[in-house]
């Protein structure tokens, strides 16, 4: 009898360690929201850009350890291969979406919800990148996403001239952003938390002086400074 109790209790110890290490009842969900697109976007240099479409194309999203939030930060200046499609894992989404700012009415676009392990998270990595044919929100209207990152078109007017030129800009490299939280998330209970990733598109024309650009067919300029301006315009906020 006394070796049996033993045994049981050799047993439990052996269980209740990785009892502790069960993740069920950790979530993050995460959504993507933009504001409701105007008629004309007012940039901060008087002009007015009447867009036609907005798309982007977001791929992985991942949850940073703040042990290695520091050396992933790091990452941004390494360059980046553009893979639109990855496995998700549990601190990872994998799915790739092609988002339509022209439809966004400020409500939340559910991307996915994570389930991570045990831990301390400051920080979370979106990545911009070409789509894959199956990617969400892939139509035959929306080919170009399949090589590109970010489609803009429409038209920009001169609020003093009144003279319109036509814009069209296509951004094909990768875009990274990693977010510090401000404050970390601390998972060592079952818990469930909300993050909302805010794209601001209405300030992606801020700083561009569109005549200038037209007038020194300095396309590639105006590119990099709208590359800036998107690479600006995303923020994590816990719900």
């Amino acid at each position: 009898m006394r070796s049996e109790i033993c045994i049981g209790a050799i047993a439990l110890t052996l269980v209740l360690p990785n009892c502790t290490m069960v993740t069920d009842g950790i979530e993050v969900d995460v959504a993507y929201r933009a504001p409701a697109t105007p008629q004309a976007v007012r940039t901060d240099m008087g002009y007015h850009v009447k867009l036609d479409r907005a798309l982007i194309a977001v791929g992985r999203v991942e949850l940073l350890e703040c042990d290695n939030f520091a050396r992933r930060l790091w990452g941004l200046f390494v360059p980046g291969r553009a893979r639109a499609h990855e496995e998700s894992t549990p601190t990872s989404l994998g799915v790739p979406m092609i988002i339509d700012l022209m439809e966004s009415s400020g409500t939340p676009l559910f991307a996915g919800t994570l389930r991570p392990p045990p831990g301390r998270y400051c920080g979370i990595r979106v990545v911009s990148a070409p789509a894959d044919a199956d990617a969400i929100g892939s139509t035959p209207e929306r080919t170009e996403m399949l090589k590109n990152s970010v489609l803009l078109e429409g038209v920009v007017e001169d609020s003093e001239t009144g003279g319109e030129v036509p814009l069209r800009a296509l951004i094909a490299e990768l875009i990274r952003w990693d977010l510090q939280f401000d404050e970390p998330l601390v998972f060592d209970s079952p818990r469930s938390v909300s993050i909302s990733l805010q794209i601001d598109h209405l300030g992606w024309f801020d700083g561009i002086d569109f005549a200038q650009f037209a007038v020194l067919d300095e396309g590639a300029a105006m590119q990099q400074r709208l590359t800036e301006n998107i690479r600006s315009s995303l923020v994590a906020e816990r719900l």
